[in-house]
């Protein structure tokens, strides 16, 4: 029996040593958003910034990781527009200040986890580009976000007839650039 307790104590101590834990590097770290018209070309983008974030490495493979995005810092340089998408039939930023993306996995360049928004949680995935190299972890890569799926449905065609030119797709792109420090 006292083996056993050898043997597991081993072993978690070999799984904590080998763990490396990486924090987001605020400064350097960024994120871009694009969402677009059901007609023509038409398109906004902006920017989002986050409040932390942190991920864990074991042996060159991610163990877990978070992101808090800060949604009171969604922007774009329509002035009215960024008002817009801070109310309550968009991001409700008030009520719902942060979002956050646990990441679960990293397999074949594929990055698989939980985005909570508005309080509503689901399920994605999105390919990344991992990149290690001296003590410093990028993750680059594009999500795109169905936000109805987070209960915004402003002008959406799926909710709402009639829209015309007013209507805006579904999807919504989250294209970053992540850097993680020791």
């Amino acid at each position: 029996m006292k083996s056993i307790y050898i043997a597991i104590i081993f072993v978690l101590t070999s799984i904590t040593i080998y763990a490396q834990n990486y924090q987001l590097d605020l400064k350097n770290s960024a994120a871009n958003w694009k969402g677009y018209g059901e007609i023509g070309n038409f398109s906004q983008s902006g920017t989002i910034s986050f409040n932390s974030g942190s991920i864990v490495l074991d042996d060159e493979s991610l163990v877990n990781g978070e992101i808090e995005i800060n949604m009171l810092s969604i922007s774009c340089e329509d002035k009215k527009l960024a008002k817009h998408l801070k109310a309550k039939d968009f991001f409700d930023v008030k009520k719902y200040q942060t979002a956050s993306f646990k990441m679960n996995k990293i397999k074949n360049d594929v990055v698989y986890g939980i985005l909570t928004m508005k309080g509503i949680s689901q399920e994605i995935n999105f390919p990344i580009t991992f990149k290690n190299k001296l003590d410093k972890i990028t993750l680059t890569g594009k999500a795109i976000i169905d936000r109805t799926k987070f209960n915004i449905k402003y002008n959406s065609s799926s909710y709402f007839q009639d829209l015309g030119s007013y209507a805006i797709k579904n999807d919504v792109d989250f294209a970053f650039n992540l850097v993680f420090i020791k």
